[in-house]
């Protein structure tokens, strides 16, 4: 059986006459209004009337096409964020250039106030400076000047302390004896003439200028000054009380007959203040440095390390300075 063939379908139909602007062509009266095979003019009349209808009905009369007018919003919006944003960084860049201003003048005023400040600063340490370089002469000057009276000073303090051992250079200190309530220079006269008795010394009255007691720690034991007629007197005084004392016994209240329990007596040179104060650490240095002998004599102080041994004088407290520097 012979196959039927299909006849090709008929072409689009052709506009016979230009639209008007804004009209709109529908196919199916394109079809009514040619059957015919369209010329090239009539071709690019249809085109162009096709071209005047809105892009929206074009899409929404293709059902195949994809729905564009949610991408089409989307632009819009992100177009009009966009417009958006770049006004708000307009305003936020003025804002700022605002802000920087502000702070700048801040600034300006802050550094302008810390430059005053500064000066004034720097003119009161140059006049400090001034004022500290004069008052530095007047130090200066006042140092040399309270060298000069602590030289003035000590030579004064060694005449005195001269005068004073002079002055003592006759008196004896006798300690431990015990005071009576009813006692007088008289009876103080009688113990001391009976004490030289017992160190074989004779003492007459005459030889005795002063005697008295001065105050010390112990009320009851007075330590008592002998003021003697001479140094020469005294020095025998002292010379025989430690020789007595090298013996058996030593020189107690039992030789003078005073009742109550023994008590030693001790019988020195009266020395100064200073004196007596350097003697104390002469004795302790003795001790610490052992040193067998330590003794006042004519008002001066000597050590001894041992017997038939160097004399070491000791006239001030830099002297254990140069003791030790010896060793």
């Amino acid at each position: 059986m012979p196959l039927r063939r299909t006849p090709p379908s008929s072409p689009a139909p052709v506009l016979t006459a230009p639209l008007p602007a804004g009209a709109t062509v529908e196919p199916a009266t394109l079809l009514e209004r040619s059957s015919s095979t369209p010329s090239p003019a009539a071709t690019d009349s249809i085109v162009g009337s096709l071209k005047l209808k809105p892009a929206l009905q074009q899409i929404h009369s293709c059902s195949s096409e994809p729905n564009l007018t949610e991408s089409l919003n989307a632009s819009l919006r992100k177009r009009k964020r966009s417009l958006c944003d770049s006004e708000n960084l307009d305003d936020f860049m003025k804002e700022m250039r605002q802000m920087f201003k502000v702070f700048r003048e801040e600034q300006d005023k802050r550094s302008d106030r810390l430059c005053s400040a500064v000066e004034d600063i720097r003119l009161t340490v140059d006049f400090l400076a001034v004022k500290y370089e004069v008052l530095q002469e007047r130090v200066d000057k006042l140092e040399v000047n309270r060298q000069a009276d602590r030289q003035y000073i000590m030579a004064l303090e060694e005449r005195l302390d001269n005068h004073d051992r002079s002055l003592r250079s006759t008196c004896l200190e006798i300690r431990n004896i015990p005071a009576t309530t009813s006692e007088t220079k008289a009876s103080l006269l009688d113990t001391f003439i009976n004490t030289s008795k017992v160190l074989k010394v004779p003492v007459e009255r005459n030889d005795v200028k002063d005697i008295f007691r001065i105050i010390t720690k112990n009320p009851a034991q007075k330590t008592i000054i002998v003021d003697l007629a001479s140094v020469l007197l005294k020095e025998k005084v002292v010379s025989m009380f430690r020789q007595f004392n090298k013996g058996t016994t030593r020189l107690n209240t039992e030789h003078l007959r005073i009742s109550g329990t023994p008590i030693p007596i001790f019988i020195s040179e009266n020395l100064s203040a200073k004196m007596k104060k350097l003697f104390y650490q002469a004795r302790e240095f003795a001790k610490e440095n052992d040193f067998k002998f330590c003794w006042v004599t004519h008002g001066k102080i000597f050590l001894r390390k041992r017997e038939n041994g160097p004399l070491v004088r000791i006239a001030n407290e830099t002297d254990f300075v140069k003791v030790n520097d010896r060793k």
